[in-house]
């Protein structure tokens, strides 16, 4: 009995410390040949259920090394119902402008760099939902037909953790 608590103990324990909260919601959208184009425009709808909960709404960019510019301009359209739950909180619906910033100005990476790599996070929104299905929209917001190095877009939809 006792070599099997030897193997189980540390078994159990790394289970529950490798256990991070799951997403409520999590997509991502790859873009073609790592060129975001102008007129690709990556669409992400995530029902909610109307509850009390709080939501953390966050995009992660995912670029490589030799992405060009230290930062990204884009615009996110959100859509969606509004209930009386949301208390005149729906300032997040609609088309706005954002700036992501990709690097300081002496080129150091701000986001996280894993080889060629580099993982930017672009905190959007933390609100309750009203019961229904909502529609994120990104577009690129810069002046060129496309912008290169650009890999991968993801959504994840969290409950709000107060404590952090």
């Amino acid at each position: 009995m006792k070599p099997l608590c030897i193997y189980a103990l540390p078994l159990l324990i790394l289970m529950l410390f490798s256990c991070g909260e799951k997403p409520y919601y999590m997509d991502t959208y790859a873009f073609e040949n790592q060129k975001w184009l102008e007129d690709t425009t990556p669409v992400f709808k995530v029902g909610f259920n109307g509850d009390t909960t709080s939501y953390d709404v966050i995009f992660t960019f995912r670029t490589s090394t030799d992405y060009a510019f230290n930062n990204l301009w884009l615009y996110m359209s959100t859509s969606g119902p509004i209930c009386n739950q949301m208390n005149d909180k729906s300032g997040f619906l609609g088309r706005k402008a954002k700036e992501l910033k990709i690097a300081k100005k002496n080129g150091e990476w701000i986001g996280h760099k894993s080889g060629t790599f580099v993982e930017n996070k672009l905190y959007y929104i933390r609100s309750k939902f009203c019961k229904g299905m909502y529609s994120f929209k990104l577009e690129q917001g810069v002046t060129m037909s496309e912008l290169e190095a650009i890999h991968d877009v993801t959504i994840e939809v969290l409950p709000t953790n107060w404590e952090k």
